[in-house]
């Protein structure tokens, strides 16, 4: 065994790291999102950051491979492929405001305004019809600002989507799909950045078993909840993440 796995192995936070993986993998593989919300706050508080990003990328998306193929098939096009677009296309966008705004500020908007949405979807409103190309193109750059400025890319899209007529299959695959196009512009950034080491990446390999059989009883779960079950968790998971994201907790 490499050494440099060996001392992670035998550090006790790295257990702690490895339960967090497996709990991501289990939202992840039952809602179809939500594994950097249950992971990251976790492994970036014991370790660095960016250690935990390239951890938690290798995991999902070896994972995420064995749920695109049947997500792939059952997916609506029309409104993943403008949303992934203008996702990727507005990331720079965000980054810029993180960089010109006031940070804690534009955490606090962001945050606001994802646990309004989730307050009025939670209400039982929906809207009537089928998505536009304006609302999906306009919802992905929403995520991709929210992305780059507050690394809460997921909340606006899974909202679109709850509050359409869509049901919990179809809203799942459209999730899943959507982040496999956002993780090759992850993957691009971080390779770009010098972020994939053989340490980081060594580091990542005893995630990836716990992650994916976490995943599996996740879909499992899935496949016995209802529609309004599936809706009430991705809504819980959006204001956990927004609550989690607001700057309060830096000044407690």
């Amino acid at each position: 065994m490499p050494e440099a796995l060996s001392a992670l192995l035998s550090d006790p936070r790295y257990w702690i790291v490895l339960g967090a993986a497996a709990l991501a993998g289990l939202v992840r593989g039952f809602s179809g999102f939500g594994g950097a919300m249950m992971f990251m706050p976790v492994a970036s508080l014991l370790y660095e950051p960016k250690l935990a990003a390239v951890w938690l990328f290798v995991a999902d998306d070896i994972a995420a491979l064995t749920m695109l193929p049947a997500a792939v098939r059952r997916c609506v096009w029309r409104e993943v492929l403008p949303l992934a677009a203008g996702a990727m296309l507005a990331v720079p966008a965000g980054v810029a405001l993180l960089v010109i705004v006031d940070p804690e500020l534009m955490r606090w908007v962001i945050c606001g305004l994802i646990l309004l949405a989730v307050a009025i979807m939670a209400s039982g409103w929906r809207y009537r019809g089928r998505l536009g190309l304006p609302a999906t193109l306009g919802t992905g750059a929403l995520a991709g600002l929210t992305g780059g400025a507050a690394s809460l890319p997921g909340p606006p899209v899974v909202l679109l989507w709850l509050g359409g007529q869509g049901n919990a299959a179809t809203v799942r695959a459209n999730l899943i799909v959507f982040f496999g196009f956002t993780a090759v512009a992850s993957g691009f950034a971080y390779w770009a950045g010098g972020l994939f080491t053989p340490e980081s990446l060594l580091g990542a390999l005893p995630l990836v078993p716990a992650y994916l059989l976490l995943l599996r009883l996740g879909g499992r779960l899935f496949a016995r909840a209802s529609d309004r079950q599936f809706r009430l968790a991705a809504l819980a998971l959006c204001a956990l993440a927004a609550l989690a994201g607001l700057p309060l907790w830096t000044m407690l």
